[in-house]
């Protein structure tokens, strides 16, 4: 669920589908470091609401949560850094500007708990 939501918000938030990222783009958006915390289950069927915050934006990587919610309850909570490299040489490489300027649409504070919704 993690990865559709990542891959929606750069397709219908950021305009940068991942058929082009990992296509004509030649690259690859790996996790260099992901934690989860579990605070409620969730059951099959239950319909969560998923918000996305980009805690931080560097040169080549940003640091996100993710939370899925069910009411006002939430059931997780995910963090992580995202890195944006070069698929065949490995090495990374620097967000290009148009993406980055997209990307502080949806950077918050460090303490702040808010996000934008991106996928129900």
């Amino acid at each position: 669920m993690v990865h559709t939501v990542i891959e929606n918000w750069l397709d219908e938030a950021l305009d940068w589908p991942m058929s082009q990222i990992q296509g004509s783009d030649g690259l690859s958006l790996p996790f260099v470091n992901i934690s989860a915390e579990f605070p409620a289950p969730s059951r099959l069927g239950d319909r969560l609401t998923w918000r996305l915050s980009v805690r931080e934006l560097r040169r080549s990587s940003m640091w996100l949560e993710l939370s899925a919610t069910t009411g006002a309850e939430t059931r997780v909570t995910i963090t992580g850094t995202l890195v944006l490299s070069e698929a065949v040489a490995l090495r990374t490489r620097r967000w290009p500007d148009a993406i980055a300027e997209r990307v502080k649409d949806y950077l918050v504070a460090p303490d702040s708990k808010s996000g934008k919704k991106v996928a129900e």
